[in-house]
């Protein structure tokens, strides 16, 4: 994936392993380098040309700093001038060179201004000592480790694995957490020693320590005096704004658009003169909910083209195993389908917009009744402490006695810290802010594949724009209700469209909303009762989504293959690391209908992929 790459070390840098760990993320031959090297650093940065082409490392004046820059930033042209009237000269006021004058003016302050999405990386010749920055949110994926005192970086892990000093070993603590919760906590990954820069941070090492700040943490202040309809005006006000300055650049735009009210948002706000040069891509069958939403949602926006890429199960298949390389197993393979869809979009469009998170951060999806109206604390820890992956007695079925031993404890323990890290004003925040900085910072692992051969653009991560969510009472963000009347004032045509998880318009009454939920969920239930008692002679397909994992295990004979033979194969090395029996019983359940394991199955699948990448 691009990114920057790179070692710091006093012994000085070796070109080769720089070589090999450029080698390892280069997967597309159109692939661009810069490079330096010049003891202690040796650095590339890998892109592919449409986010700040010029050539890098960017230079200060007097040569004593250097810049590299992975990423976009946006919204800087005011304290660029305040830069050239304090004397600084600029060659092209590219970003890069926006960032390596204000540090020299600022020091690292200037970071908790930046708006958008990057990785930088400055380099002081003088001290050798380097910094590693990132955005609010770890939109880039980017990782570190410490090998006998060297450091190195990279936008995947297996670039540090390039190291031929480095002792690969697994992480049981990251083991235990994928199959608990499903995702990564914090900067483990499943390498002993290699750790994801999580967001906003500022990394300094001096070529002996290493220490990492955060300058900003996502923090709900509510603000009880203004009204509803005035938090509904500056939205409308900051999206607009956030959108306009994202769709500058002469790019070609596109935008995933789905059933949901997150991608419709980003539509409405780009202006109806930019639409004309908007593609937007729905997945999934043509007669199924979200592609019926979306094809309205297009044609009342008039963008330029609407593309319909339906997802056969082979786009999971099939990719796999390059999905699970290319995210260094920290994605489960039921994302793998963007492989293939990428290959379709990729001449179409330079810039893919998502409404990241709109939903959780704006639209309260983490909320419920009970989280906001708790009376305290403990009650909220064992609301939220309920929700697992593979709850506790099932990780003890599935792991031999001497692996559940050791990981046993690490799921209540990781749970217990990132709990008390949180410093909330009242129970309903604090499950947000919970929420947010584990499964939220865990998120952008999902972008990895799409930045291979695009560049990708967050408008609703943006800093004026989150900066007025986080006045917005808990009680306001439940059940969408403050994004419903975001999006009727934002755009009233849209938000009469209905919402693919009720299936009546956005902007219907909540008793509507919660009517439609409870029949969309019973119909579904009815299905799976017939499936099951008619011992699979009677299936009626699930047409709400556009994949359906559970499905496809039902009737596809090339997918149960697939599984069967990854999950049950007698000469699997990674087998010892399971009790086969469990999962076979998984596998059963599964097939016969007797029990939804479809999602534990594919994440034993991506495990069991990832295990023979890297560890046979």
């Amino acid at each position: 994936m691009p990114g920057l790459v790179g070692i710091i070390s006093s012994s000085g840098v070796h070109g080769q392993l720089l070589d090999r760990m450029v080698d390892s993320l280069k997967h597309e031959r159109s692939y661009c380098i810069d490079k330096y090297i010049s003891s202690p650093f040796g650095i590339a940065r890998i892109h592919i040309g449409i986010f700040n082409p010029e050539p890098q490392p960017v230079f200060n004046a007097d040569k004593s700093l250097c810049i590299f820059m992975d990423g976009k930033v946006y919204d800087y042209r005011e304290q660029l001038n305040e830069l050239k009237n304090k004397g600084y000269k600029f060659h092209n006021e590219s970003e890069p060179e926006f960032c390596l004058h204000s540090y020299e003016e600022y020091g690292k302050d200037f970071i908790k201004r930046l708006n958008g999405s990057f990785v930088f990386l400055i380099c002081d010749l003088k001290s050798e000592k380097v910094i590693i920055a990132n955005d609010r949110h770890g939109l880039r994926v980017h990782y570190y480790a410490i090998n006998n005192g060297n450091l190195l970086f990279a936008p995947e892990a297996k670039a540090i694995l390039q190291e031929n000093a480095f002792q690969k070993a697994l992480n049981d603590e990251a083991v235990a957490e994928f199959f608990a919760f499903g995702e990564f906590w914090g900067d483990k990954t499943f390498f002993t020693g290699i750790k994801v820069l999580t967001p906003a941070s500022i990394l300094t090492y001096d070529g002996q320590d290493l220490s990492i700040e955060k300058y900003w943490e996502f923090k709900y202040e509510p603000d009880y005096g203004r009204s509803e309809d005035e938090f509904v005006d500056e939205l409308v006000k900051t999206f607009r704004r956030a959108v306009e300055i994202r769709t500058e650049d002469n790019l070609h735009y596109g935008v995933g658009l789905s059933g949901g009210l997150d991608s419709r948002s980003v539509l409405a706000a780009i202006p109806p003169a930019k639409r004309k040069n908007v593609i937007a891509y729905t997945f999934g069958p043509r007669d199924c909910d979200e592609v019926k939403i979306a094809k309205r949602v297009a044609k009342r926006t008039g963008i330029k083209e609407h593309l319909v890429l339906e997802l056969p199960p082979e786009f999971i298949t099939n990719n796999a195993e390059q999905f699970v390389w290319l995210t260094d197993g920290r994605n489960y393979i039921g994302n793998s389908y963007g492989l293939s869809v990428l290959e379709l979009l990729k001449d179409k469009i330079d810039v893919i917009f998502d409404g990241y998170a709109l939903d959780l951060t704006l639209g309260g999806s983490y909320l419920s009744r009970d989280k906001v109206g708790c009376e305290d604390e403990d009650l909220l820890f064992d609301i939220l402490s309920k929700k697992r992956r593979f709850p506790e007695g099932e990780l003890q079925k599935l792991f031999p006695i001497v692996i559940y031993n050791k990981i046993k404890d690490v799921p209540v323990k990781s749970f217990n810290n990132e709990f008390n890290k949180i410093n909330a004003d009242c129970p309903g925040n604090k499950s947000d802010q919970f929420s947010i900085s584990t499964h939220l910072a865990w998120f952008p692992i999902g972008y990895v594949t799409a930045r291979d051969s695009l560049e990708m653009s967050h408008p609703t991560s943006d800093n004026d724009f989150i900066d007025v969510i986080l006045k917005i009472p808990p009680e306001w963000r439940l059940n969408h209700h403050i994004y419903r009347k975001f999006l009727k004032k934002l755009s009233p045509e849209l938000s009469k469209i209905p919402y693919n998880k009720t299936m009546v318009r956005a902007d219907a009454p909540l008793l509507f909303w919660k009517f439609g939920k409870y029949y969309q969920f019973g119909k579904e239930l009815v299905k799976k009762k017939l499936y099951k008692v008619s011992k699979g002679k009677l299936f009626l397909p699930n047409k709400r989504s556009y994949v359906n994992f559970d499905d496809w295990f039902h009737v596809n004979t090339n997918w149960q293959a697939f599984f069967k033979e990854l999950l049950l194969n007698e000469d699997d090395k990674s087998k010892k690391f399971f009790n086969q029996n469990y999962i076979e019983k998984l596998f059963q359940e599964q097939v016969t209908g007797e029990r939804n394991n479809s999602i534990k199955l594919l994440y034993l699948a991506s495990f069991k992929l990832f295990l023979r990448l890297f560890f046979e």
